[in-house]
């Protein structure tokens, strides 16, 4: 069941006005700002209910914890900082082509682009 809260709004607002995925926690950090009593675990309540209705959705890699982005139906490639652990979106060019070509007898049913470096911040 979609509910429309106001914890719910702010944390989806939070979502989409960060410039990159954002782990739990730092949902969490930006959400308390406009509504400073709200829980850590009703802000998990909440991805929770966000990604089931498809309005977040999950940026999983090994070794990076989870993280959410606003599911604006754009495809993206994404850029992992080695020194601060950032994780960004960035604009996918790869125009639905796998940068390689699976063996035969394989089907390819999507893949992920992960780039990694350091960012602006800690360059």
């Amino acid at each position: 069941m979609k509910r429309n809260t106001k914890q719910g709004k702010v944390i989806l607002s939070s979502i989409k006005s960060a410039d990159r995925p954002l782990t739990p926690f730092e949902i969490h950090q930006l959400a308390v700002k406009k509504m400073p009593r709200l829980g850590i675990a009703t802000t998990y309540r909440h991805l929770r209910i966000l990604s089931e209705s498809h309005q977040v959705v999950g940026v999983d890699y090994p070794g990076q914890p989870p993280r959410y982005e606003w599911a604006d139906g754009l495809d993206k490639v994404h850029f992992s900082c080695r020194a601060c652990n950032k994780l960004y979106a960035l604009e996918d060019t790869t125009e639905d082509s796998p940068p390689a070509k699976a063996p035969k007898g394989f089907k390819v049913q999507g893949f992920e682009v992960m780039l990694y470096g350091t960012c602006p911040e800690c360059e």
